[in-house]
């Protein structure tokens, strides 16, 4: 997907003009000498990286240089460069330099700077060739001389000076437009980069010459500007030059050693080793014939952390000492543009574009960030702390898809979150990075996002909790989903008791509402897809299902006489019944009686007879009271439990219930039973307070006694 992303890096630039070429110069009049001449490389004076690098100085950092090296300077019949100032006009753009926009009173610094941004040349390179031409960086009192042939622009050797090209703007903006021409029309001229040139030591061919193999553009610039080569004694003269009674003295030229030399003094290496590493990654790549295509720009450095690019047809390739050389274009490298370049949030690249990616995507990382890319979603950065959640994920082959929308940070505990096509990445300090979902996460918006109840997410949604059903845990809670319950949250410990998913609470389903307090006691409940679970401190949280619910619920719930439950159902009490304990009573169940309560004395009576599977059976009703003498009663399935404060609580059965139930139950004469039925030869008795029926089993004979 690599398409052409071109980075504008100039200002306004001025007219075309006329091929002219300079003069040689002459030797440097400084005594101070950092350069070692050892290394002097007649192929490669300097690199292009470093030439056509116009962001190395501004105009600010230019005007403090002029200032720093002309401190011993007073204004002669011209003012020192340090102080000068020119008005200065606008001038069109032409297919060698953008447009220059025109002012009053630009200072030199001014003037060097944009034409260094016009016409793509390192400023610093402008600033070493007026001193190699005409000294007037250093020069102690300079004269109207200096000033109309500051660069030495349109002075042949051969010839006087061209007087259109006269003044310092001149000098300066049409030199650096001389070497882009070099640059662009490098056929028209005779020395080419890439090849071994003969290259002379003078203007006199006398002086002889020498073959050349020259690396670069720049330096076959250098070489078409000032044609001619040091001597081996010119190289190593030495400030004052070749001595007078020297045979090499007529020979000896000074202009391209005075360049490397100045240059070196005043800045460091000639060389970059971006341009190196911009080269080997354009070679392997392809070369102009691969991928990027040929260049559109030289090499371009002066950018953060010492980083250079270079533009090419179809991309760019960007390199910094930290990142390395890579290639960026297409929707990827407008991305990283509109983010603010190698200075933005991502940084540099460290990597090439990768593609392939399901759906058509591509990516690249770069120092801060990977930027993810799909024909749905452009590109777009994600970054830490998002990175470690989309990992869990799966990147863009997991649920959550590719990146829609750039990472918002600025939440509370350091939080960021992002959207991608299938949920959102939530991160925080102390949750971590989790992808949030679907219902769960609108459910968890309704609740207030990480600044609810819930808090953060402190893991992705776990699906598969049941055949249907979805789960995801939070800071203070989780969220549970299915099909027919919709996304609902649980926390405390209704919460953990639900979710340990033991005994009958497993049997309740997913929840339905969420948790509700205020109860009597500091209790709370939240309902079930099957029951509820109700709490309070003093019987933590239990599970109440079915029709025990419905009866509990019926007597009034935590309010009524049973209060809260204090453990979950007990099923397999008969081979059907269930059971239930409350604060102060049981509610017990089987298909054929339905759920009753049953407390006190009467269930004291009802275990001890064998619970729902003894001679009562499961309870068919409530208990009742107000009965005479303060009495109560509840039925079972064969029989009843009576009591009274006098008699306790005794159950009457069968055929002595009927019997005794015919004169009158506990109202007649033999009030209320006092002992529990027994058997007796040929039959059953019991013993009540007015009396003791008998039964005789085989005739059915009754007799009070």
């Amino acid at each position: 997907m690599m398409r052409a992303l071109t980075r504008l890096v100039t200002v306004a630039a001025l007219v075309a003009t006329a091929l002219l070429v300079p003069t040689t110069g002459s030797a440097p009049d400084s005594t101070a000498r950092a350069a070692d001449m050892n290394l002097f490389d007649a192929g490669n004076i300097i690199s292009d990286a470093v030439f056509f690098d116009a962001l190395s100085m501004d105009a600010l950092a230019i005007e403090r240089f002029l200032d720093a090296k002309g401190t011993n300077c007073v204004a002669g019949t011209m003012p020192c460069l340090k102080d000068y100032t020119q008005d200065t006009a606008d001038q069109a753009a032409d297919n060698l330099c953008a447009g220059y926009r025109g002012a009053l009173r630009e200072s030199a610094g001014t003037i060097i700077a944009k034409s260094s941004l016009a016409c793509g040349i390192n400023p610093r390179v402008l600033l070493v060739l007026l001193q190699k031409e005409q000294s007037l960086v250093t020069r102690t009192k300079p004269g109207t001389y200096e000033y109309q042939k500051a660069t030495g622009f349109g002075c042949p050797d051969t010839a006087p000076c061209n007087p259109a090209f006269q003044g310092l703007v001149s000098q300066v903006y049409f030199a650096a437009r001389q070497f882009q021409r070099y640059r662009v029309e490098a056929s028209r001229y005779g020395y080419k980069a890439g090849r071994t040139n003969t290259i002379q030591y003078h203007p006199n061919i006398g002086c002889g010459t020498s073959q050349v193999y020259i690396a670069n553009q720049a330096t076959a610039g250098l070489y078409n500007y000032t044609p001619y080569r040091p001597t081996q004694a010119a190289l190593f003269s030495g400030p004052a030059g070749v001595p007078r009674t020297s045979p090499d003295f007529g020979c000896a030229t000074y202009g391209n050693r005075n360049f490397w030399t100045y240059f070196t003094d005043w800045f460091g290496s000639t060389q970059s080793p971006g341009a190196a590493a911009i080269l080997e990654a354009h070679s392997a790549l392809g070369g102009p014939t691969g991928r990027l295509g040929g260049p559109t720009s030289g090499y371009i450095c002066g950018l953060a952390g010492g980083g250079c690019f270079q533009n090419f047809q179809f991309g760019a390739i960007y390199w910094s000492h930290a990142s390395g050389a890579h290639a960026v274009g297409g929707a990827i490298g407008a991305a990283w543009a509109g983010r603010g370049w190698e200075t933005g949030s991502l940084g540099y690249p460290t990597g090439g574009e990768v593609c392939g990616l399901v759906r058509g995507g591509c990516l690249q990382s770069f120092q801060k960030a990977t930027l993810y890319y799909s024909p749905a979603t452009g590109a777009v950065p994600v970054a830490a702390p998002i990175t470690a959640g989309y990992h869990a994920q799966g990147w863009e082959r997991g649920v959550v898809g590719y990146p829609v929308a750039d990472r918002v940070c600025g939440l509370p505990d350091s939080g960021c979150f992002q959207v991608f096509q299938g949920g959102i990445i939530y991160a925080s300090k102390s949750a971590g990075a989790h992808a949030v979902r679907g219902a769960i996460f609108n459910t968890w918006g309704a609740l207030g996002w990480e600044r609810g109840w819930l808090g953060y997410p402190t893991g992705g949604d776990n699906c598969g909790t049941s055949s249907t059903g979805c789960s995801q845990n939070f800071q203070n809670g989780s969220i549970h989903w299915s099909p027919s319950t919709g996304a609902v949250p649980v926390r405390g410990t209704i919460g953990a008791a639900w979710k340990s998913g033991s005994g009958p609470m497993k049997l309740i389903g997913y929840p339905t509402g969420g948790e509700v307090c205020g109860l009597p006691g500091r209790g709370c409940f939240q309902p079930f897809a099957k029951g509820a679970v109700y709490y309070s401190p003093a019987t933590g949280a239990q599970p109440v299902r079915g029709a025990i619910l419905g009866t509990w619920g019926a007597l009034g719930w935590e309010r009524s006489w049973l209060g809260y439950p204090t453990g979950g159902d007990n099923c397999g009490t008969s081979s059907t019944g269930c059971s239930q304990n409350f604060q102060h009573g049981t509610i017990h169940y089987s298909p054929g009686t339905g759920a009753h309560s049953i407390r006190g004395a009467i269930a004291a009576t009802w275990t001890a007879s064998g619970g729902g599977a003894g001679s009562l059976g499961y309870p068919t009703g409530e208990e009742r009271c107000g009965l005479v003498r303060g009495g109560c009663f509840q039925t079972f399935a064969k029989g009843s439990v009576y009591w009274s404060p006098a008699t306790g609580a005794r159950a009457v059965s069968g055929a002595i219930r009927d019997a005794w139930g015919a004169r009158g139950w506990e109202v007649g004469a033999l009030g209320y039973p006092v002992e529990e039925q027994r058997a007796v030869p040929g039959g059953v008795a019991q013993r009540f307070q007015g009396g003791t029926l008998t039964v005789q089993t085989a005739t059915g004979t009754v007799t009070v006694s």
